[in-house]
């Protein structure tokens, strides 16, 4: 069997057939009940599903058996290493689905999704979404279901979010699983058992995925809602990309071999309704699911020169973590640059030992945002160590994280900021004192501009903690 080529949406014709096929089978499967399988509704249920928050609800609707609801619904895997694969094997049968729908429709057998790819340095609108996700209509004047007017970015062809946004600095992690505690975020995220959110963040998951998120905004900030939105499919097939980026960039670069990963099994249903429970060991080869990509290279791009600053990067060595500072009182965030000072001390423990042991190279240096809680749509931070950027909060899926439920206990979320390049940068300068830290926090003025527009309550968020970790 010919494998099926999921395409770059910026690389094929305006409205190319996949396109046209995707939106007919979309408004096709938007008719169908919530309790099918197979309906627009129910996949998005798939993610998260929530009726007070469901802005396509129905007095009539007739929802699935409360069994069906707990085993498949509200099911996607954040703050885990599952998270990679999970989505995989739900894009995967999402696929399968609109497939089928097409064929039903008249349309051609083997549609496959295809991807955004926002991070593509050779494309000047990489960044914007593709004309056909905001026309009104369809070349036949019909209307367009893959419009969705609750974006708060991207329906005027203008690019989402900026650079920071779909930085790729995650392809450069070693290992897929995260450190236990306080320093790398891993590239797929920290061994957990099953988790709908709430925790360490990986790094692909923070940034592009997380990021692309709230930069959209609308139906795509939210766990409830992102499956509603078409673009939600094409972007989750980048993420699914850039995992075999990820892995084809680096013979060191491996998935995990723990039996706790590989078997671990999910349940969705196939085009025909069916029921499957499905292993991630099955799923790690894109091939043996009978689809690739049309581009794997690794997009990355060389980091912006800095004017009279030379920073080297330390080869990684592999250490234990240690904390050598943490803040003293919860921080709120709010429209407004926030800052907290970090006493930091040197480090007696582990991180001592090994930067005493023969050949040891200077630690990384970790920043981690603990118990980031909230609720509303998400909101961006830019994080600076000093006066030098460190990274990004997309706090996608804080409100989720924060509500306490039987798989977590509303902690919110952890972000791990690899801080090692701005406190490079900042001795260079001569401008690092190794015993404070100051770590600010700054809006993103798009957004605050968006809520001051908005009849809604202004969310806030709190951190719970700034810590520092050497490694």
């Amino acid at each position: 069997m010919a494998l099926r080529t999921r395409q770059d949406i910026w690389r094929i014709d305006e409205w190319d057939p996949i396109l046209v096929w995707y939106a007919r089978a979309v408004r096709e499967m938007q008719t169908r009940p919530i309790a099918d399988p197979t309906s627009w509704r129910y996949q998005a249920a798939i993610h998260e599903y929530r009726r007070a928050f469901d802005p396509l609800q129905q007095p009539a609707d007739v929802a699935p058996a409360a069994a069906e609801q707990r085993r498949f619904w509200s099911q996607c895997q954040h703050s885990s290493w599952y998270f990679l694969p999970w989505h995989r094997w739900y894009l995967y049968y999402f696929e399968q689905i609109v497939a089928a729908t097409v064929v039903q429709l008249g349309g051609p057998e083997g549609w496959a999704l295809p991807y955004w790819n926002y991070s593509d340095a050779t494309n000047p609108d990489a960044r914007s979404l593709a004309p056909e996700f905001w026309a009104e209509t369809m070349p036949d004047g019909s209307p367009n279901a893959l419009r969705v007017e609750d974006r708060n970015f991207g329906n005027d062809g203008a690019p989402v979010g900026d650079s920071a946004d779909t930085d790729l600095t995650c392809l450069t992690e070693p290992e897929y699983t995260a450190d236990a505690t306080g320093g790398s975020p891993g590239f797929g995220g920290p061994k957990t058992r099953f988790s709908h959110g709430g925790g360490p963040v990986g790094a692909l998951e923070a940034t592009p995925h997380g990021a692309m998120h709230v930069a959209v905004g609308g139906w795509l900030g939210g766990f409830n809602t992102a499956g509603l939105d078409p673009l939600f499919w094409c972007h989750h097939a980048n993420i699914d990309r850039l995992w075999v980026v990820w892995r084809n960039s680096d013979a060191q670069h491996v998935d995990p071999a723990d039996p706790d990963w590989l078997d671990m099994t999910f349940g969705f249903h196939d085009a025909t309704g069916a029921v499957v429970t499905k292993r991630i060991g099955d799923c790690v080869d894109t091939t043996a699911l009978d689809y690739e990509y049309a581009v794997t290279s690794d997009p990355s791009l060389p980091p912006a020169p800095l004017e009279s600053v030379q920073i080297t990067e330390a080869p990684m060595v592999k250490r234990i973590p240690e904390m050598v500072g943490a803040s003293d009182r919860p921080i709120e965030l709010t429209t407004q640059p926030t800052s907290t000072e970090v006493a930091v001390t040197a480090p007696t423990g582990p991180g001592l030992e090994s930067l005493e042991a023969p050949g040891a190279t200077p630690p990384r240096v970790y920043i981690n945002i603990e118990n980031i809680t909230g609720q509303g749509h998400p909101r961006r931070y830019s994080v600076f160590v000093n006066d030098v950027f460190a990274g990004i909060l997309p706090m996608f899926g804080v409100a989720e994280a924060t509500n306490e439920t039987d798989e977590h206990p509303g902690g919110g979320l952890q972000y791990r900021l690899d801080a090692t390049k701005a406190v490079q940068q900042l001795q260079a300068a001569g401008n690092w004192d190794p015993t404070t830290m100051r770590v600010t926090f700054v809006p993103d003025d798009k957004q605050v501009g968006l809520e001051s527009m908005s009849e809604a309550p202004e969310p806030r968020f709190q951190v719970g903690r700034v810590s520092v970790y050497f490694a």
